[in-house]
């Protein structure tokens, strides 16, 4: 597993080595706008199926993906226009939201559901990372599974030190919020709030004009 501190001066070089690691089926673990977290090819079986081994995680719970834009999201997922007009409300920032997906991504990802939960990070880094590719990263916290999220490099090593041989890069920056992002469920025409997170279910009630 490499090692990166993130800094000002060197975000090109890491920008290329992370997109040189996803483009070959890697994995790499960086920093987000919540928590550290692991990324991969949201397209590439072999690089999915490794996140789950390297996080000990069933194979029957879903990962979901980061994309760059609100305006992507109907590429991968079924999205009426009152639920894109949420999603502008909304993103970018700490939401996952939950649609029925389209089947342009390996049943492995979404742990055989027809589910798919999408976010567009508030994160410049992720970002301009994201622009780079025209398809999802699998995103999901750094961990082994049933674990607290990592929020400090010191945390990412403990729990990845046995499985570094599996893991291509890591680019840490120091300590992170520690707050998951808020999950909603909106296969229906209404909201189901399932996780709460930096974003309360008052915030998301004042988005949906409720």
């Amino acid at each position: 597993m490499k090692q990166i501190a993130l800094t000002s001066e060197n975000a090109g070089d890491v920008f290329a080595d992370v997109e040189e690691a996803i483009r070959r089926g890697g994995i790499a673990i960086i920093p987000t706008d919540t928590v550290y977290g692991i990324i991969a090819d949201a397209k590439n079986e072999s690089a999915i199926k490794k996140v789950f081994a390297v996080k000990k995680r069933p194979d029957e719970k879903a990962f979901p993906v980061f994309i760059g834009s609100a305006r992507d999201a109907r590429r991968w997922a079924y999205i009426s226009d009152q639920k894109a007009e949420f999603l502008d409300h909304v993103w970018p920032g700490q939401i996952t939201v939950i649609f029925q997906k389209k089947g342009y991504l390996p049943s492995v990802l979404t742990g055989g559901k027809e589910t798919l939960g999408i976010r567009v990070p508030d994160s410049a880094f992720l970002l301009k990372l994201l622009s780079f590719f025209d398809f999802p990263l699998l995103q999901t916290s750094a961990n082994i599974s049933s674990e607290p999220a990592a929020c400090t490099p010191e945390e990412v090593l403990r729990y990845f030190d046995a499985a570094a041989d599996d893991i291509d890069l890591f680019v840490s920056a120091g300590a992170l919020s520690g707050t998951p992002s808020t999950v909603i469920d909106f296969t229906s025409d209404h909201p189901i709030l399932l996780r709460s997170g930096l974003v309360t279910k008052s915030e998301l009630d004042r988005f949906l004009g409720l």
